[in-house]
């Protein structure tokens, strides 16, 4: 019997402060080690209670994404936007290719917020 797997998704866990600039700066490379032109994509990511809960508290619409030819990547959320409730809550990261619409999970894990002091 043979298996394959088409999950492509790799695990990061972010941990972030309340109230701080959210920035995720990331560099993409195919299995060849080849910079992936990211401007052939769009990008999304929610920020959830469960993994299987309906609502997010944070969503990253492609606007929240910069991207360029060279692999650069970088997702951000202001600080006012950032105002949440400190706790462990689940992510995940889908990049939609704009030439055929196909649709792959890209990144995922843990999202965690610690309560911060000033504010």
């Amino acid at each position: 019997m043979a298996n394959i797997n088409l999950i492509v998704k790799e695990e990061l866990n972010i941990t972030c402060l309340r109230n701080d600039t959210f920035r995720l700066d990331m560099i993409w490379k195919d299995s060849s080690d080849a910079l992936i032109d990211l401007t052939a994509y769009t990008f999304g990511a929610q920020v959830k209670k469960s993994e299987s809960d309906s609502t997010s508290i944070l969503s990253f619409e492609d606007s929240d994404f910069t991207k360029d030819a060279s692999g650069n990547l970088s997702m951000t959320k202001t600080s006012a936007q950032m105002d949440l409730q400190p706790g462990t809550y689940y992510y995940d990261l889908q990049a939609t290719k704009t030439a055929n619409g196909d649709v792959s999970t890209w990144l995922g894990g843990l999202f965690k917020i610690e309560g911060d002091v000033t504010r």
